[in-house]
């Protein structure tokens, strides 16, 4: 992902960005930091960051110290979100070895997918309140975030990234300051970065004309960029993956399986923690640019060339959204992953499935995302949630204050029509008679109590279709080991499948099957 989301906690989560973050990358003019959002408006909170009115606020205070921004926090409380948007990089590899006409174009073209980005969180952002005894989500009037742009990693690499610190204090409705409902934050990651990445392809198309190579795991590089170029600068991805291979392989000897893709997430997170090196001291972007320059031409690039070899390359950029080819693109995507889906999940892969030729300001693009978004959930998708009961209160999203900001569930009919097949088929299996039940081999038998027991024969039978129902903790799945054995001992062919990585897991070392 090009951005990742980390909470803060504890009374020092704001001291560290005035303090401890490290200005990798010196030039005269650049900003320490910008106020966004509407609640930082309401608070007089605007241009260049004041460093203590930022700690104030993420402490839960005003501006002044005044007075306390809605609850105060105690010592374990979230007091923020960083919002962490992170350039590709061979975005900032260019950035890195341009001039500086080229240079500002990119980090206008960043600082504005950045905005645009932030713009979004800010429209879904939520709170929760009572509302005549009841815990309501109602639609938050602003957000107060701090914009911190960094250039280089802690390697001293080329490496464009802004942290967007989000205050844990929103502005209510009724003019409170209420904690932020960040459910959706951070079950959204992903929506996030692409539509952060989106946004910076669309700006660098239409100030610089470049074009990008096919992405891979959702993310492009700029065509041009050698792949050798960016790997020397990348010692600190590279730091980090030799890193994660440890903890992989310690995890697999350790447990005797694979992580869950849960618990690589954190192990990736560990990694990125424990391989952090010192923060280095800062030099002059002069400095730092020629060091840059001569890392390059011992690669064999000249700085020069490259440039002249991004820019300009872009013959007919397109200004306006195939919204029926992005909206099929989309669909298809979400339906090869899942069966349900909500409104920021199909932004999401709207956003992944755009053209890599789109020209336009990445406010515009977010917009007419969102109206797609709208447009595709209103007349091609099956609305499965609950309905909405008359005259309750509705969000911005049309759903009752009721209900949480991340219950809503789409689907296809296409999807539905699928499922209504299988149910039939379901129905019509279980009405077929089965043979009578195999005795199953002895040395199992004392493994399980009675209701294991008649399970495993109905699975190692003739039905052709057993459905076992109970709950969690029953030993459903222990019961499945021996009728695996004994469809084994009678020559029958047994694979099995499970709804999760996590599930998968699990029947495989219960049941030994693959």
């Amino acid at each position: 992902m090009t951005a990742r989301v980390t909470t803060l906690k504890g009374p020092n989560a704001g001291v560290y960005y005035t303090e401890q973050l490290p200005s990798y990358y010196l030039d005269a003019g650049e900003p320490r930091g910008v106020w966004f959002g509407d609640a930082a408006m309401s608070l007089g909170l605007h241009g260049d960051v004041d460093d203590a009115a930022f700690v104030r606020v993420i402490g839960g205070l005003d501006p002044t110290g005044s007075f306390v921004l809605g609850r105060r926090h105690g010592d374990e409380s979230v007091r923020a979100f960083d919002v962490t948007f992170s350039a590709p990089k061979s975005v900032s590899v260019l950035w890195g070895l341009a001039d500086e006409a080229t240079r500002a174009e990119v980090l206008a073209a960043h600082d504005a997918a950045v905005a645009a980005a932030m713009g979004w969180i800010e429209r879904h952002a939520t709170t929760r309140l009572r509302v005549d005894g009841s815990v309501c989500v109602v639609d938050a009037e602003g957000i107060t975030a701090a914009l911190f742009r960094q250039h280089t990693s802690r390697s001293g690499d080329p490496q464009l990234h802004t942290h967007a610190v989000v205050a844990n204090r929103v502005l209510a409705p009724d003019g409170r300051f209420l904690a932020l409902d960040a459910r959706y934050l951070k079950f959204d990651q992903r929506t996030v970065s692409a539509v952060y990445h989106a946004g910076l392809e669309a700006e660098l198309n239409q100030r610089l004309g470049v074009v990008w190579d096919t992405p891979v795991h959702g993310i492009s590089e700029l065509s041009h960029v050698p792949a050798g170029l960016r790997a020397e600068f990348s010692l600190r991805s590279l730091d980090i993956e030799e890193r994660l291979k440890v903890k992989l392989a310690r995890f697999s000897e350790s447990l005797g399986r694979e992580p869950t893709p849960r618990e690589r997430w954190r192990l990736e997170r560990e990694a990125v923690v424990d391989s952090r090196p010192s923060k280095p001291d800062a030099k002059p972007g002069r400095l730092a640019r020629e060091e840059w320059a001569a890392i390059s031409r011992s690669a064999g690039v000249k700085p020069a060339e490259l440039v002249r070899e991004v820019l300009g390359q872009q013959q007919a950029p397109q200004h306006m959204l195939d919204a029926r080819i992005v909206a099929e693109r989309a669909l298809v995507a979400l339906g090869d992953k899942q069966s349900t889906w909500r409104p920021a999940e199909l932004l999401r892969e709207l956003a992944a499935n755009l053209d890599s030729d789109v020209a336009m300001p990445a406010t515009e693009l977010v917009g007419q995302l969102e109206t797609l978004t709208d447009a595709i959930t209103r007349d091609l998708l099956v609305d499965l949630s609950p309905p909405v009961v008359e005259g309750v209160v509705l969000r911005r999203d049309g759903r009752p204050i009721t209900e949480s900001v991340i219950a809503r569930v789409l689907t296809t009919p296409a999807i539905l029509t699928e499922e209504h097949h299988i149910a039939a088929w379901a129905q019509q299996r279980l009405a077929q008679p089965a043979s009578s039940k195999p005795v199953l081999l002895a040395p199992v038998l004392t493994e399980l109590d009675h209701a294991q027991l008649e399970l495993a024969a109905a699975v190692a039978g003739e039905a052709s279709l057993v459905l076992a129902v109970g709950p969690a903790g029953t030993g459903k799945t222990t019961a499945l080991r021996p009728a695996v054995a004994q469809l084994r001992y009678e020559g029958r062919t047994v694979y099995g499948v499970a709804p999760s990585a996590a599930a998968a897991q699990v029947l495989a070392s219960e049941t030994g099957l693959r």
